[in-house]
């Protein structure tokens, strides 16, 4: 076998499918309903009412090679989506999109009450007002901003609970190599005995 023939498919395979049942399981806690707790009262709906986040989850695999001469590299896998995931997923103090919170609200659809406590139409001019008074405790000068959800470490946390099963792909791997793994390491191959020299 030469050096340039080591290959690791089955970790490589391995961490594939990890990455793609942790996306899915992000994908499950970003649709779920989670608990915010403000100063107004608690909040109890998913994280994402328009499905963009959700949808905008990818897995990236890249391949690096470090060593052009003995094809040595390594991947990399990262689950990638809409920048504003990790916002939502820490909290704190953001800037918000006013023209976003507007399609939120009319989507929903959000329904108000007037002074007496009668529903009243929304018209543009209030769905903008109200959009603007959200934007502003979102983006923190009320002091609000908004609250962790935590989405992210919950779905790391039960893709964790499967993680010792990659002994098997990568014990794979190592028996396929291991002739190439010896020689890298300086030993040379003697019947069925290895020998550093």
């Amino acid at each position: 076998m030469s050096i340039s023939k080591i290959k690791y498919r089955n970790t490589e395979a391995y961490m594939f499918g990890f990455a793609k049942r942790l996306r899915k399981l992000m994908q499950i806690e970003i649709g779920r309903n989670r608990t915010r707790k403000y100063k107004s009262g608690n909040v109890s709906a998913p994280i994402d009412s328009s499905g963009k986040l959700r949808q905008s989850l990818q897995v990236a695999f890249t391949k690096v090679r470090l060593n052009k001469a003995i094809n040595s590299g390594q991947f990399s896998l990262a689950i990638k989506g809409n920048s504003y995931g990790e916002k939502i997923d820490e909290g704190g103090v953001v800037k918000a999109n006013v023209k976003d919170i507007v399609d939120w609200i009319k989507r929903k659809p959000v329904k108000l009450k007037d002074a007496r406590g009668r529903f009243t139409k929304v018209s543009d001019y209030k769905i903008q007002s109200i959009a603007n008074n959200i934007a502003r405790s979102i983006s923190g000068n009320t002091g609000s901003g908004i609250k962790p959800t935590n989405f992210i470490g919950d779905a790391i946390e039960i893709a964790m609970q499967r993680i010792n099963s990659i002994a098997e792909p990568v014990e794979k791997d190592i028996h396929l190599n291991l002739d190439e793994i010896f020689k890298r390491a300086g030993y040379t191959k003697k019947g069925d005995e290895y020998i550093i020299e």
